[in-house]
């Protein structure tokens, strides 16, 4: 049943739409053909029954007046068909008269009516069952002035022909209304769905980093139209608003440097100057939340610098081997204190030109995030591979993974992760900050789920 129900989803929907329509219209014609078919038969059959019976009353009178030779001059000149046939016997059966085109030949007549019938209605009507034959004959018989009998017989041929033709005319009234039902399928998918595509593949670049995306559909219609202008002013408002913060946060970042390095210098001295024990861990303590505020505004200085490409590069070439060898030695005892295994997976050892400080910075980002959420007893590898004449690095743990739908969230400023625990501090700058620095470097980032359980975070860093 899930199969199914994955399998209709992605029908489109003016297949949808088109194929309820053609139920709709196939179902339509099929019981209007029914209905059609049945009236027309019925009709049809009351209309063969009335000519046989004005057709017995005619050549009676016609024998009447002329016997048997004046039925035989006006009969042919009556220009009956195929489909007609008269016949003029005697009490016992003989046959008189017989004027029958070849189709009815090889029909069987019916036997003469018991006297009984002949006491309600002057004429009686049979339709004598004919094994093997398509054709339905109905036969009329009236009694004569002076005992023999009138037989007049017609096939239903030219009924048939008839509604053979109503038929056509029917299916092809019923193709043109198909035709003609399938153009709100065609209004449809192109005054409804073409504006929705043209929605998803503007909607598609709402994440980008500079926010400026909007639902575009020209020719959409008016209710379109007005979801995506009222979307897009909430657009508006949240990119007026982000700036807003974004530019507040960098000018305080900015304003905070000098600050900063003004108290850090005091306590740096006040630390050399004194003598007291206390205000030496006083001092010291307070070094250290100086340096973590300077870091804190250092990164939120990079990022921006990254994301609008002004980060300077201090460039040089660098071996990625050594790079994450390095950075595999400095990790190990935190690793350790965690329970964790940290290693390196060897690979053919690339030389690129990069900014070793900031790469160094990025990859050990990922090595913080691995640590703080990756659980006791998992393991963080470091690898990288060649791809073209750059390299791709990957820091992959065994850890909880990352939500599918938080794969391009994680990488914005101040966001975190739904797998993040209130037991890690953090605003949500580190993603960010690798993001900024591979940008800085023409590259790109990303994250993907390993199938073996855990995440596998990437850097991809062309040889500039």
């Amino acid at each position: 049943m899930p199969f199914k129900k994955t399998l209709f989803d992605r029908i489109p929907s003016q297949w949808r739409l088109a194929v309820l329509l053609a139920l709709f219209v196939g179902t339509s014609i099929a019981l209007t053909l029914a209905l059609v078919r049945s009236t027309v038969s019925r009709d049809l059959q009351h209309l063969t029954s009335r000519i046989i019976v004005d057709d017995l009353v005619e050549y009676a009178a016609i024998y009447a007046a002329n016997g048997i030779e004046g039925v035989a001059d006006v009969f042919p000149a009556g220009q009956h068909g195929d489909s007609n046939g008269l016949r003029i016997t005697a009490a016992t059966g003989e046959l008189l008269y017989e004027n029958m085109p070849k189709s009815m030949r090889d029909l069987s007549w019916p036997k003469l009516p018991h006297a009984n019938e002949w006491q309600s209605n002057p004429t009686v009507l049979q339709q004598p069952v004919t094994s093997g034959k398509d054709t339905l004959l109905t036969v009329g018989t009236t009694r004569l002035h002076d005992g023999n009998y009138l037989w007049f017989g017609r096939t239903d041929e030219e009924s048939r022909r008839y509604q053979h033709n109503i038929t056509i005319y029917l299916w092809l009234a019923g193709i043109l209304a198909a035709a003609v039902a399938l153009l709100p399928v065609v209004w449809y998918s192109h005054e409804v769905l073409m504006p929705i595509r043209a929605f998803t593949n503007s909607a598609r670049h709402l994440h980008l980093p500079e926010g400026t995306a909007r639902l575009m559909a020209p020719r959409a219609i008016p209710e379109l139209k007005t979801l995506a202008s009222v979307v897009n002013a909430g657009l508006d408002q949240i990119l007026s608003l982000s700036r807003e913060l974004q530019g507040t946060n960098d000018q305080l970042a900015h304003e905070l440097r000098t600050p900063l390095a003004r108290i850090r210098g005091n306590l740096e001295s006040l630390l050399d100057k004194s003598d007291n024990a206390e205000a030496q861990d006083a001092a010291a303590r307070s070094l250290e939340e100086i340096d973590r505020a300077a870091q804190l505004v250092q990164s939120i200085l990079t990022i921006r610098a990254g994301d609008h490409g002004a980060l300077r590069l201090y460039k040089q070439q660098t071996s990625v081997h050594d790079l994450l060898y390095n950075l595999v030695e400095l990790f190990t005892p935190a690793a350790e204190d965690r329970g964790l295994t940290l290693g390196i997976k060897q690979g053919l050892d690339l030389v690129l030109n990069i900014d070793r400080e900031l790469i160094n910075q990025a990859i050990s980002n990922l090595l913080d995030n691995a640590l703080a959420y990756t659980p006791r007893g998992g393991r963080i590898t470091l690898r990288w591979q060649a791809e073209g004449t750059g390299a791709v690095l990957f820091v992959e743990d065994t850890g909880p993974g990352v939500h599918p739908e938080e794969m391009e969230m994680i990488w914005e400023r101040y966001n975190r992760g739904s797998s993040i625990f209130t037991r890690h501090p953090g605003i949500g700058l580190g993603l960010s900050l690798v993001r900024a620095i591979a940008m800085s470097h023409g590259g790109s980032v990303g994250v993907m789920n390993r199938v073996t359980g855990g995440a596998s975070f990437w850097v991809r860093l062309p040889q500039c």
